[in-house]
């Protein structure tokens, strides 16, 4: 499967695909507690699921070189080597990326440049979305029938990165104009907390060690900036058919929270005694 061909609309029928989730959410809204909440719905269910780190050796051990690192490599060294396998892919695939989309890289490329930031934060800003693209790339090239990939920071999620910071304000032409160029994944999650909610959050976990410079006002502009960007990111995605669910996840019990995301992932899975396939549009 091309990673990076798009589904067209389902015609009916259903046919057990790969399946892409990815998670949009203000920082602090519990994106990484909702992955791993839908990865194991979909296990329980008979599907394969795993994050980008959980799918990294495992796909890795699928290539030519990785398959040599699984047979003849002594274990201490077995998962270092095939997670450097993963990373040398993840390189090689995010040239691809570039090169497959060349409208979409540019206009990241031009927009960080033109940002009022430091240059520490756009090189930071570039380096990680297109290590992000090469992984995603690389993993759903790999990935069979009757799996399932999730991502807590994906390319809807990235839109943050990409146009908030604590000083500048967002502009909603270019976040939508983003959206426009991004391959499409088969559901995104939102998870929706209130804005004190994520920044007790964020200052609970630990400030990221690269805003760990910023004031408590600077840190707070922030929030409310990425906030914005991904209410104006989710609502394009929606104006272009994207499958979207909003799961309040702003401190109710996980139990409660975890039968929405059921109920969000559920849809996409085949009807019938043998839940291993998945009813997704094919690409």
């Amino acid at each position: 499967m091309s990673s990076d061909a798009r589904r067209p609309d389902h015609a009916g029928g259903n046919s057990s695909r790969p399946l892409v989730i990815e998670l949009a959410g203000t920082p602090g809204a519990g994106k990484t507690t909702l992955a791993a909440e839908i990865v194991g719905q979909l296990d329980g269910a008979g599907v394969q699921a795993t994050t980008i780190v959980g799918a990294a050796r495992p796909q890795a051990a699928r290539t030519l070189p990785g398959r040599a690192v699984a047979r003849l490599a002594p274990g201490g060294l077995r998962d270092p080597l095939l997670w450097q396998v993963f990373y040398a892919y993840g390189t090689v695939n995010a040239a691809g990326f570039a090169s497959a989309r060349p409208t979409l890289s540019g206009r990241i490329l031009r927009h960080q440049l033109s940002r009022p930031i430091p240059w520490s934060m756009k090189r930071h800003t570039l380096f990680w979305f297109f290590q992000l693209a090469g992984r995603r790339r690389f993993l759903t090239s790999m990935m069979r029938d009757g799996e399932a990939l999730v991502i807590d920071d994906g390319f809807l999620h990235r839109s943050v990165a990409l146009n908030a910071s604590p000083s500048e304000r967002p502009d909603d032409g270019s976040i939508g104009a983003y959206v426009d160029l991004l391959p499409r994944p088969d559901l995104v999650i939102r998870p929706v907390a209130d804005r004190d909610v994520c920044l007790r959050r964020i200052r609970d976990r630990g400030v990221w060690p690269h805003s760990r410079h910023l004031t408590d006002t600077e840190l707070e502009n922030y929030v409310a900036n990425a906030e914005h960007v991904i209410d104006v990111a989710v609502e394009r995605a929606r104006s272009k058919g994207w499958n979207v669910v909003e799961i309040d996840n702003g401190g109710r019990e996980l139990a409660e929270v975890g039968s929405e995301t059921g109920d969000a992932v559920r849809p996409l899975l085949r009807d019938d005694p043998e839940p291993r396939a998945l009813a997704i549009e094919p690409r």
